[in-house]
């Protein structure tokens, strides 16, 4: 179909979601990385309930992992729409799945953010 909107790759998103997929990717390895060094070293390898609940009542704790979990849902469903622009190429089944992503991703995001700012450490620091 010369010269219809695909064609041109309008809508696709472009250079611009190309290239976030890749800084973003970075950062999450990164991110991703102090993750695993805090929960099995720092903190010993025995990764508890207690544990976690301790270190999701500091601020800083709950903003760092608000933020993880924010670009990881960004990236993963900007990579889901991207595959989505490059292989479905019928405008309507197009637009019903990047809607759905759209929905679904909104959805986990609210989810996990009201998660993760409403968690209480139990009172005593026990179960």
């Amino acid at each position: 179909m010369k010269g219809d909107k695909m064609d041109r790759g309008i809508g696709s998103g472009g250079a611009f979601a190309w290239f976030f997929q890749r800084i973003s990717g970075v950062f999450l390895l990164v991110a991703l990385l102090a993750h695993f060094w805090v929960l099995h070293y720092v903190s010993g390898g025995d990764v508890t309930f207690q544990i976690v609940a301790q270190r999701l009542a500091t601020p800083i704790w709950k903003t760092i992992d608000l933020a993880f979990l924010v670009l990881a849902i960004i990236h993963g469903f900007n990579g889901f729409i991207m595959v989505i622009h490059d292989y479905i190429h019928n405008h309507n089944l197009r637009l019903v799945l990047v809607s759905f992503i759209w929905i679904a991703g909104i959805v986990l995001g609210l989810l996990g953010t009201i998660t993760i700012i409403s968690f209480q450490a139990p009172a005593g620091g026990g179960l």
